[in-house]
């Protein structure tokens, strides 16, 4: 019996370890996808920074492909579906709703790539459609789709004002996430950090629900 249970502390020590290596890989891949996209970032370089041998970060991820997916999926999808599944459950006011959305929304945007997973998209989209495609079809849309449905039950509920559109008015309230993607990538007016984009997306609430609120 001691030596089963030998077995298996060593067993669970080398699953924390490989736990371990893979987020390292996933690190150093994070940072230098940041600095020169997904094409430019090579795997002996992943290697390198993480102090591995090129072998061994292909037994993590068998391939770039794989390992731009397991980014996307932990610092993009994960989190988003994470959000999604709240406002599925959600059934408080719709400014709450929407406050919550922005914050979580941001949340994510500063927990990913520095430059932002969207702007990297628009960037890498001619030469790598299926990322651009996979951020359009898994969180994108959804996430608009889910906003649509909240509106119109607002609206039922006489939370927001009816005969609008709420296919506008969700791409209308969506505008300032792209405009801080715009931000990452180094394109738009900066802002100086978390405080002053929390400030932004509370302003753009209360714009939104003195426009539309009842």
């Amino acid at each position: 019996m001691t030596g089963l249970m030998a077995l298996k502390d060593r067993g669970d020590t080398l699953t924390e370890r490989a736990g371990r290596r893979r987020q390292e890989i996933l690190a150093a891949a994070r940072t230098l996808v940041s600095e020169k996209g997904f094409d430019a970032c090579r795997m002996d370089e992943v290697a390198a920074a993480v102090g591995v041998t090129k072998p061994a970060v292909y037994r993590y991820f068998p391939g770039k492909a794989r390992l731009i997916q397991a980014l996307l999926e932990e610092d993009l999808l994960l989190p988003s579906q994470a959000l999604f599944n709240d406002i599925r459950a959600f059934d408080g006011p719709v400014r709450e709703l929407l406050e919550t959305f922005a914050q979580r929304t941001l949340e994510i945007q500063e927990r990913g790539l520095a430059r932002g997973y969207m702007m990297l998209a628009m960037d890498e989209s001619r030469r790598r459609p299926e990322i651009a495609a996979l951020i359009r079809d898994q969180v994108l849309t959804p996430g608009i789709l889910l906003l649509v449905a909240a509106f119109a039950r607002a609206m039922a509920k006489g939370e927001l004002r009816s005969g609008e559109d709420p296919t506008m008015m969700v791409r209308l309230f969506f505008a300032p996430f792209m405009q801080i993607t715009l931000i990452r990538g180094g394109l738009g007016v900066p802002m100086s950090g978390h405080d002053e984009l929390t400030a932004y997306l509370r302003l753009h609430v209360d714009a939104f629900m003195r426009a539309f609120g009842t």
